[in-house]
């Protein structure tokens, strides 16, 4: 049974709508206005998948992927029997839903312009076709649905898009490899082009042999000055 944790509805994913029988809530597809919405084997069309724009506490508006067009109450009906169709976004009431979740994991979705008034199935049907209208709470499985995240889609999508990138990557790497081989070259064929300075040898000049120092005359007897002759 699934618990009431795996109803939580996030803003960027899709989901399907399913009821007990595990078929689930399609638009038929087509860029019209008023196009029905219809109980569907899920063979993970875009048209079977819904996302949540969050309106309020519990209320959103419901917003197909493949039509690009909103859940919405024919003719603004309150009645019981009104049927669903798809609608271009008009901001309106009758675009407005009310999530209530239940104990046991599924949830009701009820129209704010009458919120005792469920989404349910006509006849009680779970046949492909059936169509789908609204109907006072009776709290029958009909009423009852089960809002689950599209992972394996949103997986698939990651990984394409990771593989669109790829070769745009490599191709970019690649790109760049002749650029920076050229700029190799050039630095390469300046160098070579750059003039040679040979260095010119640093002549040692050998010390001049300095002259012996002259040698000091031998210290010789002093002269006297001639004596005086005597009177």
């Amino acid at each position: 049974m699934k618990k009431v944790a795996q109803t939580m509805i996030l803003a960027d994913c899709y989901y399907t709508i399913a009821n007990m029988s595990g078929k689930v809530l399609e638009g038929v597809a087509g860029s019209e206005n008023g196009a029905a919405i219809q109980l569907a084997t899920y063979n993970k069309a875009d048209n079977q998948e819904w996302s949540f724009l969050r309106m309020g506490e519990g209320v959103y508006r419901i917003k197909n992927r493949g039509t690009g067009k909103m859940m919405d109450l024919m003719m603004n009906g309150t009645a019981d029997g009104t049927w669903l169709h798809q609608w271009q976004d008009v901001n309106g009431s009758s675009q407005l839903w009310i999530v209530e979740a239940g104990n046991d994991g599924t949830v009701k979705i009820k129209t704010q312009l009458a919120p005792t008034k469920c989404v349910d199935v006509v006849g009680m049907s779970n046949e492909d076709g059936a169509r789908i209208q609204i109907w006072q709470d009776v709290n029958g499985e009909n009423q009852k649905w089960t809002i689950n995240e599209v992972k394996e889609r949103k997986a698939a999508e990651k990984k394409e898009t990771a593989e669109k990138k790829a070769p745009a990557k490599k191709a970019a790497a690649k790109k760049a490899a002749p650029a920076k081989k050229a700029v190799e070259v050039e630095e390469k064929a300046a160098v070579e082009a750059a003039p040679v300075v040979e260095e010119k040898p640093v002549a040692v000049e050998e010390k001049a042999a300095q002259p012996a120092p002259a040698k000091k005359p031998a210290a010789g007897k002093k002269k006297t000055g001639k004596k005086g002759k005597k009177k």
